[in-house]
């Protein structure tokens, strides 16, 4: 088995995230596939680490339903294609829109107006490099954890950055079309919009849009990555 080191100089959780990333992207690449056992020792002789930060991540992602966890057979990788991505966009449809209409009363105006600013200067370049398309992802990543902590509600946070780890793990592993970056800049821009000008439904609607526009993009690659092994550089998020 090919060995692929995580540095283990991070704090657990960390580490911890960036297993969960590690495995979803295998699944998600087709390194992995429907029915595959996990088996602790392997991913942590492969992946340099212990075994309990594996089994700590194996938990992680049964939570989310990507893996089963059975008695005594130990992790077996869930059958997972498009339809399987759909009902998990759906899933944070639910918890991303009650975030953002929550938000409406608790998240910080300037960290807003920030992230609406950087939003603005990243839209106007006139580059659309790797580096670029790594900018707008890490302003993705700030704004939907903007919203999920402005929610007030730490246990709903928690839930959607579980599945914000999945998202970006999509997006590493099946690819980004063309523009989609700016199309996610212009829906952060009109979502920030509202929640500054005191419309949280309007917001959520709009979120919950947004979402919905990322789990087709992302569940037509996705079919294109497991049909015909295409796979472009950039990742996609929403």
């Amino acid at each position: 088995m090919t060995r692929n080191t995580i540095h283990t100089k991070f704090p657990r959780s960390t580490l911890r995230g960036q297993l969960v990333h590690k495995v979803l992207t295998m699944i998600f690449s087709g390194e992995l596939h429907g029915g595959d056992r996990l088996i602790e020792e392997e991913l942590a002789e492969k992946l340099g680490v212990s075994r309990t930060p594996v089994r700590e991540a194996l938990g992680e992602l049964a939570s989310i339903g990507v893996i089963l966890i059975k008695p005594n057979h130990g992790a077996v990788v869930r059958p997972f294609g498009p339809a399987q991505l759909i009902e998990i966009y759906h899933v944070r449809r639910i918890l991303e829109t009650e975030a953002t209409r929550l938000a409406g009363e608790h998240v910080d105006p300037q960290s807003l107006k920030a992230i609406r600013a950087s939003t603005a200067e990243l839209v106007a370049r006139n580059d659309r490099s790797p580096a670029w398309a790594e900018t707008a992802l890490a302003l993705d990543q700030e704004f939907h954890e903007l919203i999920s902590r402005g929610s007030g509600s730490e246990r709903l946070a928690e839930e959607i950055g579980k599945y914000r780890n999945l998202v970006v793990a999509v997006g590493d592993a099946v690819g980004n079309k063309l523009h989609a970056h700016d199309q996610n800049m212009s829906e952060h821009t009109a979502i920030i919009d509202h929640l500054l000008s005191g419309r949280a439904d309007d917001a959520a609607a709009a979120m919950g849009r947004h979402i919905d526009r990322g789990a087709a993009t992302a569940a037509e690659w996705l079919g294109q990555v497991y049909e015909h092994g295409v796979k472009k550089p950039t990742g996609a998020s929403a």
